[in-house]
């Protein structure tokens, strides 16, 4: 599985990229809503990534608000994954609806992992 991971917490970032993959899944990283966007609108849709996993917070809640808005236009068909410390952030967003799930920080591994692989 190709998987975008977006968080800009290095330590997060990066614990994340190593878990996924020793898992074995194609992992990409961006730690700002410029470098997700730029590595998605710059993909063929043969590359795209099959899920993103990010933070809400980057470092606002109006980023990754955004974010959601731009991969729901640019590629309505990945399945995106939220995981924040601050899952009330989207409490009554329109956005909310773009994100197939939603995880409260610090998540196990496990629900992560479940999450990802979860059909949309």
């Amino acid at each position: 599985m190709r998987v975008l991971v977006v968080d800009d917490d290095p330590i997060g970032l990066n614990a994340r990229r190593m878990v996924l993959e020793h898992m074995g899944h194609q992992v990409v990283v961006a730690s700002t809503v410029e470098e997700a966007q730029a590595g998605i609108e710059t993909q063929p849709d043969a590359v795209l990534p099959d899920v993103v996993l990010m933070d809400l917070r980057l470092p606002k809640s109006e980023d990754g608000l955004r974010l959601l808005r731009m991969l729901h236009e640019a590629a309505p068909g990945i399945r995106i994954v939220v995981l924040s410390g601050y899952p009330s952030d989207l409490d009554g967003a329109a956005e909310r609806t773009y994100a197939a799930e939603i995880l409260a920080k610090p998540a196990p591994t496990e629900a992560v992992l479940k999450a990802l692989a979860a059909e949309a």
